[in-house]
């Protein structure tokens, strides 16, 4: 007897090592089972089952059949230990993790078990048994068919010997009812999250060879989970990021053909590590069981690369299907699978059957003066209604999703005079997108331009929104636009235009006395248009240093000026200004019926009471794009102007009185009226008039009699035909200390640049009450 016993465990022994040698194969082979073989020696069955002193059912050995399995799967007896095997230093930390087996936790390191009766090891719970994921005789129902791992799983229905199929048949469908070692009276089922099962899943896929086991077993599954135990939730193989980089590292192993890991370890990356204090993993965007290998430009797909962020059980699709796991998709483009994040409400960590949040999103933390680039911060809950959005550009269009070489996750580098960068890939001439062409625009051949393209390096989302130094000023496109929420088409001013709206900038803020400087508040986001242009334009920005040289002479009319304090001359206490900033102040009169008019004469649809935006007077000349980014004409005007003659560009110091109806000043101020004699169509009457003007005085002036009454009595600009409007308005004619914009020779520069006033002082008369001599 002692002698068939010896014979029973050798023959046991070598069944071992042939089962662990063929255990490496891919399909089911019919190859004896390592704890045979029954067909040629049935004695070998008493290496576990004995006929007359069986302790244990069916004839066991042991009381039970884990202690049975564990008699050789221990370590004592079987290559195979279920109770402590390490695991190896796959991520090359050096450290060796004991989380494979059933051991205590002192020996294995485990605190996450499938719960198998019977281990000895109180954390490890008493619900299923070794038989319910192996069958130790092989696959009965096909005579002589093993698989690896004498694997055999059954749904209630069908039994699964292979593949994620194995698994599913508890994580799948049907719930098998095992009590939770949570809570014995609710399911497992609840507890792991309910149906894993999803026909179009990327990590079920057999046919890759990162994904399959080294057991044959093709149960890809164990390539992210341990079978049996581990020291981390859901049986993981690894922590987040270095699990999934365990495959995604190579351009062979990613399902889209990338070195994900690569990705991520590039200069701008959504923070997986948390170095920046958010919080994000792979897993809140991919659902490990539900992403397949699809993109969301498949317009009749129901499978995806990602998840919906707030439920990593619903996959991404551009149509509506129910999945296998019960889970209908959430239909959207890759904009609305960002938004699920960059909106107001980031996704929580919750877990059910049927919504999965792994982790709380978290972005870093952000303030005022952290994050200048725009209004919107991370919160980009308005770009579908943007521009850009109702292109429609997806998120993806612009920006990488893990990492990016450039900031922010972008596509593409920052736009150079020789390159198309971030903006101008698309706008530009013949461009697909029906955008305005900005680079013709802002190219530095245009009499003037914002330099644009002329510095490069020196924007910074985190930048100082003060006193950036004169050496570090630049005009980027993100320094004028959020292309998030900016809109096409305008609104009435002095309201923030749609292209500039959820910008930055700054309010201005004066006391009571005119031709005064400003304080300023930072202001995020603008509402009126002007606040973003104080953002550079005044000494906000430069502080008291302007960033050009003042001109040396009246001959430097073309550029050059020095750059004004713009709070100064729209200051609203002054006595003249341009409306932009605060309302008109022009004056009123009343007619000989009674009735009031505002002075002047206005080109429809400008009235005397019209608002202003910065850019009616300074936007691009150019039939490419709008706005003021550059113009064939000096200071980014649509027309000409100059300070000198009001005649334009005729050379250095030149006078020209000729035709200037095309000019600047005459976009809104009626050229006939102001420019031109009465037999030319100028003069005024009852219900017309200049506040340069005294309707009942007759006067004489250097051979020019005016009588009282007549249309020059109305409108003394009729007998002044032959001067520019700069040889009596401020040549800068934004706002001014006199009344009228008036300015004398004796003025400071630039704003006496083509003053003819004959005086060395003045003060001016009230509207309609004129007297020759207070000019000459």
């Amino acid at each position: 007897m002692r002698r068939l016993t010896a014979f029973v465990c050798f023959i046991f022994c070598c069944g071992l090592l042939l089962g662990s040698s063929l255990s490496g194969s891919v399909v089911a082979q019919a190859y004896e089972s390592p704890h045979g073989p029954y067909a040629n020696f049935p004695a070998g069955c008493a290496a576990c089952h004995v006929a007359h002193a069986a302790i244990g059912p069916n004839l066991m050995l042991k009381t039970n059949i884990t202690a049975l399995c564990l008699t050789c799967h221990d370590g004592t007896a079987s290559v195979f230990n279920v109770v402590y095997v390490p695991e190896l230093d796959i991520y090359g930390t050096g450290v060796t993790r004991a989380v494979y087996g059933f051991g205590f936790g002192t020996t294995s390191g485990a605190v996450y078990f499938h719960p198998v009766r019977d281990t000895g090891n109180s954390l490890v719970g008493q619900v299923l048994e070794c038989v319910d994921c192996h069958n130790p005789h092989g696959d009965m129902s096909v005579p002589g068919q093993v698989y690896p791992r004498l694997l055999n799983s059954f749904d209630g229905t069908t039994r699964y010997y292979q593949g994620p199929n194995f698994c599913l048949a508890c994580h799948g469908s049907v719930d098998r009812g095992f009590p939770s070692v949570e809570d014995p009276t609710v399911s497992y089922w609840v507890y792991t999250l309910g149906n894993h099962k999803n026909s179009f899943a990327a990590h079920y896929n057999t046919s890759k060879a990162a994904l399959q086991p080294p057991s044959g077993t093709l149960v890809t599954c164990a390539t992210c989970h341990y079978k049996h135990a581990s020291d981390l939730r859901c049986l993981l193989a690894g922590q987040e990021e270095n699990l999934c980089f365990k495959c995604h590292n190579t351009t062979a192993n990613s399902m889209s053909g990338r070195n994900i890991q690569a990705e991520f370890q590039k200069a701008s990356h959504h923070d997986i590590f948390g170095t920046t204090g958010a919080k994000v993993e792979c897993s809140s965007c991919h659902g490990p069981h539900t992403v397949g290998a699809a993109t969301l430009t498949n317009a009749t797909a129901t499978y995806s690369q990602v998840s919906n962020p707030h439920n990593t059980k619903s996959v991404m699709g551009r149509v509506y299907a129910l999945q296998d796991n019960g889970i209908g998709n959430t239909v959207g483009t890759f904009t609305d699978f960002c938004l699920a994040c960059h909106d107001n409400r980031p996704p929580t960590k919750t877990a059910s059957t049927t919504v999965f949040v792994p982790y709380d999103i978290a972005f870093p933390p952000v303030t005022r003066i952290d994050f200048t680039t725009n209004s919107s911060g991370w919160r980009k809950t308005n770009y579908p209604t943007s521009a850009h959005g109702t292109k429609p550009l997806l998120c993806t269009d612009c920006h990488n999703s893990h990492g990016s070489d450039y900031p922010l996750l972008q596509k593409y580098p920052e736009d150079t005079q020789t390159a198309d960068g971030e903006c101008l890939w698309c706008h530009k001439a013949g461009n697909t997108w029906g955008a305005p062409d900005i680079r013709t625009a802002i190219s530095t051949a245009n009499a003037s331009y914002h330099p644009t393209l002329v510095y490069s390096g020196r924007h910074s989302d985190t930048e100082p929104l003060r006193n950036v130094g004169l050496s570090n000023r630049h005009a980027e496109c993100a320094d004028c636009h959020d292309v998030h929420q900016a809109t096409s088409g305008t609104t009435a001013a002095p309201a923030a235009q749609s292209a500039i709206r959820g910008v930055y900038g700054v309010t201005p803020a004066w006391g009571t006395t005119a031709w005064t400087t400003a304080s300023y508040t930072y202001k995020n986001p603008i509402d009126y248009e002007y606040e973003l242009c104080f953002k550079c334009h005044s000494p906000f920005s430069y502080g008291t240093t302007p960033p050009n040289p003042t001109p040396s002479s009246t001959t430097q009319v073309t550029g050059g000026f020095a750059q004004t304090d713009l709070t100064k001359e729209f200051n609203p206490n002054n006595p003249s200004y341009h409306a932009v900033v605060s309302g008109s102040q022009i004056p009123t009169f009343t007619d000989s019926q009674g009735a009031t008019h505002y002075y002047g004469k206005f080109v429809a649809p400008w009235t005397a009471t019209s608002r202003l935006y910065c850019a009616d007077c300074h936007t691009t000349s150019l039939a490419a794009g709008k706005g003021p980014h550059g113009s064939g004409y000096g200071f980014i005007l649509p027309k000409p102007w100059n300070p000198i003659t009001s005649g334009g560009y005729y050379g250095t110091g030149s006078y020209y009185a000729g035709d200037t109806s095309g000019h600047l000043c005459f976009s809104c101020h009626d050229y006939a009226f102001y420019s031109n004699d009465v037999a030319g169509g100028g003069g005024g009457s009852d219900t017309v008039r200049s506040a340069f003007s005294y309707p009942t005085l007759t006067q004489s002036k250097k051979g020019v009699t005016v009588y009282a009454g007549s249309a020059e009595s109305y409108n003394y600009h009729s007998v002044h035909h032959n001067l520019g409007c700069a040889s009596c308005h401020a040549a800068i004619p934004h706002g001014y200390f006199r009344r009228g914009l008036l300015v004398l020779p004796t003025d400071a520069s630039p704003y006496d640049l083509g003053a003819q006033i004959n005086k060395s002082s003045l003060t001016p008369p009230a509207p309609g009450q004129w007297y020759c001599n207070y000019c000459h």
